[in-house]
């Protein structure tokens, strides 16, 4: 969907309810209490009142737009460039374009998007052989550089890939995790969670590659996958031997250090999320509006009182 197209399809707010209202019911309208299909419109409230048992229904219950008191129109407009844009948007910058005067609430309703993004790529695995490395995110600081750099927060990422037609190893899905340490433990169950369906015990992973650290040959050996070592003799050949970790690593300190300019270590986890879910999605450009709307429409919401004073460990 185009910039065009979009202004089109959601004109005025009327559009975005109808829309919230035939995702909800696509069958017709029914009561989430009794399941009746007739209704008056509380056009004043914007609630669906049953006439059976008489129960309020709101589309927007459910979903991270729950109790908002911002137009719609302007959280689909956020949506769809935080969907669109494949450097992220600065926050600032929408504030002003959609004319919300309070900058804690466009910076709420961000949060609330990247929600939606986490929920939805929490539900896909990594499979086959999976490229995985860690870094370091922070203010520059002198010191150590490196595993034990003091200061800043330390990142592992995981990249499945595949084989395409013509032989050549291409990006899968990816997923980036804040993590207090690289300890073996940290690694075994980071991948036990990234590849094992919730209805079985056996990783769908079956081969990882990695620099060789000790701690991926310990994980690797307890999960009985095979164990790549990629050599680095030369730092500037980690492009060549670990391409896509660092390829999103890459693109995740470019947005963060761009239009976000730093963000704090307690809400990292989120711009990840969000970084991973525009990559994750990367040959579905005309979808990416659509589906991330869809994904905000099915998943319930954060509030403000949430995002202040969770860590970053408790909003994974």
């Amino acid at each position: 969907m185009n910039l065009l197209v979009f202004q089109e399809e959601f004109r005025t707010e009327n559009d975005c309810r109808n829309w919230l209202f035939s995702t909800r019911w696509p069958q017709g309208f029914r009561c989430p209490r009794c399941n009746g299909e007739e209704y008056t419109l509380l056009e004043r409230r914007n609630l669906y009142l049953c006439k059976a048992c008489r129960y309020q229904s709101s589309p927007i219950a459910g979903t991270i737009f729950h109790k908002t008191k911002t137009p719609l129109l302007k959280w689909f407009w956020l949506i769809y460039r935080m969907a669109t844009s494949k450097t992220g948007v600065s926050i600032a910058e929408m504030q002003r374009e959609l004319e919300i005067k309070d900058y804690k609430t466009i910076w709420v309703m961000a949060h609330k998007i990247r929600k939606g993004m986490s929920d939805r790529d929490a539900h896909y695995r990594l499979a086959g052989l999976v490229e995985m490395d860690e870094s370091f995110f922070g203010p520059t600081v002198t010191g150590k550089r490196g595993r034990g750099a003091e200061g800043k927060a330390l990142v592992i990422v995981a990249v499945s890939t595949w084989i395409d037609g013509t032989g050549k190893e291409r990006p899968g899905f990816a997923h980036a995790f804040v993590a207090d340490d690289a300890t073996a433990d940290t690694i075994e169950n980071l991948l036990r969670r990234l590849s094992v369906p919730e209805d079985e015990i056996t990783p769908l992973v079956s081969q990882i590659r990695t620099d060789g650290w000790r701690s991926y040959q310990v994980a690797a050996k307890e999960l009985e996958i095979a164990h790549h070592r990629a050599i680095l003799r030369d730092p500037k050949d980690s492009m060549k031997l670990l391409p896509w970790t660092h390829r999103l690593i890459a693109n995740a300190k470019a947005v963060i250090s761009g239009p976000h300019r730093g963000v704090s270590e307690k809400h990292l986890q989120r711009y990840l999320t969000e970084v991973c879910y525009r990559f994750n999605r990367r040959f579905w450009e005309r979808q990416s509006f659509h589906r991330l709307l869809n994904a905000c429409a099915s998943t319930t919401t954060i509030t403000r009182n949430e995002l202040m004073a969770k860590t970053a460990e408790q909003s994974q």
